[in-house]
Order: structure tokens, then C-alpha cells, then sequence
């Protein structure tokens, strides 16, 4: 097996992207091939589940290798917090592990959930939904990031500032000034 392929990822999850022959498949930390190479794309394994890519459209399989959500989204993100950001005929939406539209893709873009929340962008502006596609937040901002420790930062007009899981401003609001 050493030197066997073109490409190789790192680990996570205890397994890694390999390449061969043009083909994604993915080893353990043994170096054991516990999925063929034959996927025209794949990314790390997380939360127990990697995307992979085949005949253009994306889906998912779990740590055994199996094929858990079928190939059939136009792009994928991993999973996060239970969910997993695709995207269908242009819209962003959100799936859980088994493969269910939990969030219909409404969306022009999406990221994933953090906190309970989750980043999304309508018309241009970024604001924030829950796990149940519940608008928490307005989308009013023109970038916005993940919750960390209670707080985002967004931007609006140029300027930066955070806010709290309520959209509002909590360290540079100029009325508290």
C-alpha cells in the first residue's frame, strides 16, 4: 500500500480521503481501505458521516462505508450539530442524519448551525434561523458568522459589531455609547 495513491487527506474521525486512479475512497488510522476508491469527490468524515460526490451530485456515508443519503444534491456541507447544509436547484436548505429536509432549501446561501443557529442569506442580507427554520434574527446584515460563546459578528454598512441570539447589538451600539 505505501506510496498507492495520488492523493491523500488528513485524518479525522479516524479515517482519510485517498485518491486513485482519479477516485476518492478513504483508510483507517491502520491503513486499511474501508472504502474503494470510487467517488469523483470526498471530504473528511464528521460527526460520523462524510460527503462524497458522484455523477455530479452529492450525498453521504457513514463510518462503515455505506451509502447512508443518496447522491443527489448539487453541493453539500458536512454536518453539524445534527444537520447538514445542501443546496438543490440553486437553494440552500438543511437535511438531518438520515437523510430528511428538515429546512426546505429556501435559502441563497447557508452555513452551518452553531449554538442552535445557523447563518443564512435571502436578497443579499445575512440573519439567523433555528434548527426548526424558525427566523431568530432578520436577515439585515451584509456578512454575518457563527455563534460562539453566546455572540456573532456581523457586518452592516461597512462596520462590524456583535450581536446576541436575539439580533441584538451587545458591545459597540452606539446608543449605549
Amino acid at each position: 500500500m505505501f506510496w498507492e495513491f495520488d492523493c491523500v487527506c488528513e485524518f479525522n474521525e479516524g479515517f482519510a480521503a485517498v485518491q486513485k486512479d482519479g477516485k476518492w475512497g478513504y483508510i483507517n488510522t491502520k491503513g486499511e481501505q474501508i472504502v474503494e476508491c470510487k467517488f469523483d469527490d470526498a471530504y473528511y468524515f464528521n460527526e460520523g458521516f462524510a460527503r462524497v460526490k458522484k455523477d455530479g451530485k452529492w450525498g453521504y456515508i457513514n463510518t462503515k462505508g455505506e451509502q447512508i443519503i443518496e447522491c443527489k444534491f448539487d453541493d453539500a456541507y458536512c454536518f453539524s450539530e445534527g444537520f447538514a447544509w445542501v443546496e438543490k436547484d440553486g437553494k440552500w436548505g438543511y437535511i438531518n442524519t438520515k437523510g430528511e429536509q428538515i429546512i426546505e432549501c429556501k435559502f441563497d446561501f447557508a452555513w452551518s448551525f452553531n449554538e442552535g443557529l445557523a447563518a443564512v442569506q435571502k436578497d443579499g442580507k445575512c440573519g439567523y434561523i433555528n434548527t426548526k427554520g424558525e427566523q431568530i434574527v432578520e436577515c439585515k446584515f451584509d456578512d454575518a458568522y457563527d455563534f460562539n460563546e453566546g455572540f456573532a459578528r456581523v457586518k452592516k454598512d461597512g462596520k462590524w459589531d456583535y450581536i446576541n441570539t436575539k439580533g441584538c447589538s451587545v458591545i459597540f451600539d452606539e446608543s449605549k455609547k
